[in-house]
């Protein structure tokens, strides 16, 4: 599995959330992470943050940020226990958030 995060330069809350959710997929689900500060040639109309799962981009359902579930329903099939990923993911985000109120 190829993840890809749009990032802005510097990177602000959402960007430093998904890349811990990035890194979460790496340690728990054998990711591959890579990082860009501009959109891939081919999705030129993508802008960051945003978060790529082989090359498709994960869409919010609220429309602004990436929550662990959107995170799941873009893995699909691609991992065996996507409960487990969901688990982590958001433990990940409840981190994240609780540093944001600090």
């Amino acid at each position: 599995m190829e993840i890809t995060l749009l990032l802005n330069d510097p990177p602000g809350g959402r960007c430093r959330l998904y890349r811990a959710y990035a890194a979460a997929l790496g340690e728990h689900a054998s990711a591959q992470c890579t990082e860009r500060f501009d959109a891939p040639p081919e999705q030129p109309e993508l802008r960051a943050p945003a978060m790529l799962v082989n090359g498709l981009p994960v869409a919010a359902a609220d429309g602004v940020i990436l929550m662990p579930g959107d995170i799941v329903l873009a893995l699909g099939n691609q991992h065996a226990h996507t409960t487990r990923l969901e688990a982590i993911l958001e433990v990940v985000m409840d981190k994240c958030m609780q540093e944001w109120e600090s």
